[in-house]
């Protein structure tokens, strides 16, 4: 059986290959209007970022409505884009380190920018964020394609956290 923080530590393996290949990129190749969902491949990783940190700083403790994310365009290098994704997965891996069954069970509400409201437990919380990831990616990879790049290999038997 599977454990949510295995699936995290594969989703964090996973985006920073993704964030390393994009690092190869100019800057400006990231910044350019794709038309894609968050416009640019440095704001659809981002948003992967921040989907995250909201998910698991924010909504499970139960302040999803204060958060604040930094603007995107506040983000003028790579290297601050890969500073916040590490200081996120610090996060991230802190509350995994802490977190148990009944904290996985524990309804929390999730509310969307839109107003709706859900509902869930932490866990659902969880899976939720991780699916919001894999979705993003599959994007950054349609986008990598357009500008003839391979992107990296995201399956699990390549980046299984079992294995390492």
């Amino acid at each position: 059986m599977f454990a949510v923080s295995e699936l995290y530590e594969y989703a964090s393996r996973v985006r920073r290959k993704f964030a390393d290949k994009l690092a190869e990129l100019p800057w400006e190749a990231l910044e350019k209007n794709r038309e894609a969902s968050f416009y640019s491949m440095k704001n659809i990783l981002l948003h992967i970022v921040d989907n995250e940190d909201w998910v698991v700083n924010w909504v499970i403790p139960g302040r999803g409505g204060d958060y604040v994310r930094r603007k995107w365009a506040e983000y003028t290098s790579i290297g601050m884009v890969l500073a916040h994704l590490e200081e996120v997965e610090r996060k991230t891996r802190a509350w995994l380190a802490c977190m148990d069954e009944a904290a996985l069970g524990r309804k929390v509400k999730f509310t969307l920018s839109s107003g709706s409201e859900f509902e869930l437990a932490v866990e659902e919380c969880l899976l939720q964020s991780f699916t919001e990831q894999l979705y993003h990616m599959g994007e950054l990879i349609a986008l990598m394609w357009q500008e003839n790049i391979e992107p990296p290999k995201m399956q699990w038997f390549w980046n299984n956290p079992r294995s390492s």
